[in-house]
């Protein structure tokens, strides 16, 4: 269940994301076409800052599913499944 409710935020925390940036990104072409540089600037900055947020909450999300999973499945349930794809693989 931890699991799940964790992938579900990290899909609401990407899709808002998302969202946040394709208003960036409407409003750098915008920028672009009246080629002021100082807007250009401050979108690119705020752009800058979105990928850093974005970096951060999905580490974060990752982080937590790595340990919701790591403490939920045994360590030889995990080794054997291991063993299976590797004599499949050859």
């Amino acid at each position: 269940v931890d699991a799940v409710a964790s992938r579900v935020q990290t899909a609401l925390t990407t899709r808002k994301v998302t969202q946040s940036m394709a208003g960036v990104v409407k409003a750098m072409d915008a920028a672009m076409k009246s080629m002021n540089l100082e807007k250009i600037s401050n979108l690119m900055d705020k752009f800058e800052s979105q990928f850093e947020d974005l970096d951060v909450q999905s580490s974060y999300m990752e982080n937590a599913m790595s340990q919701t999973t790591t403490t939920n499945v045994p360590q030889a349930d995990v080794d054997t499944l291991m063993q299976q794809v590797a004599d499949e693989a050859g």
